[in-house]
């Protein structure tokens, strides 16, 4: 198993750095081997690691000039002994070349996670928007 982090709280700091230098690796090992993601986008669930990994490639490899700014906002943390998870608004903002933002949306993200040998990993990772009962579109500006 590849190295985690030692807090909990390292995960959104990581997680956006490596958004911002498109360091897919960085952020890929985030993540046990086990991970289960239970996306937004296409596929709504992915528990191949392989697939995860190569959708976290795809994602930051396709960017080209641009860069993605993350933040996290209500930021909500619990751990018990080798368990933890983690709740929060996360937004995410396309920046051109000369740091104009190009789009963004924000979405609802629950992360839960494992401590192996006293570093935490991402077991499970949920994320979503909710839904208009008037057209049932998402709402992603929350």
């Amino acid at each position: 198993m590849s190295s985690g982090i030692k807090k909990i709280e390292d995960f959104f700091k990581i997680y956006k750095e490596s958004a911002w230098n498109k360091d897919s690796v960085s952020m890929i090992s985030l993540y046990d081997q086990h991970a289960v993601i239970f996306d937004m986008w296409d596929k709504g669930s992915i528990s191949n690691e392989k697939e995860w990994a190569g959708l976290i490639e795809d994602w930051l490899g396709s960017l080209g000039d641009e860069r993605v700014n993350v933040d996290f906002e209500i930021l909500k943390i619990q751990e018990s002994g080798a368990v933890g998870f983690a709740t929060a608004l996360i937004s995410f903002q396309a920046i051109s070349k000369k740091g104009k933002v190009l789009r963004s949306m924000k979405n609802r993200i629950t992360v839960g996670f494992s401590k192996y040998e006293n570093q935490w990993k991402v077991i499970h990772q949920h994320t979503s928007a909710p839904v208009s009962s008037e057209d049932l579109s998402a709402i992603l500006d929350l």
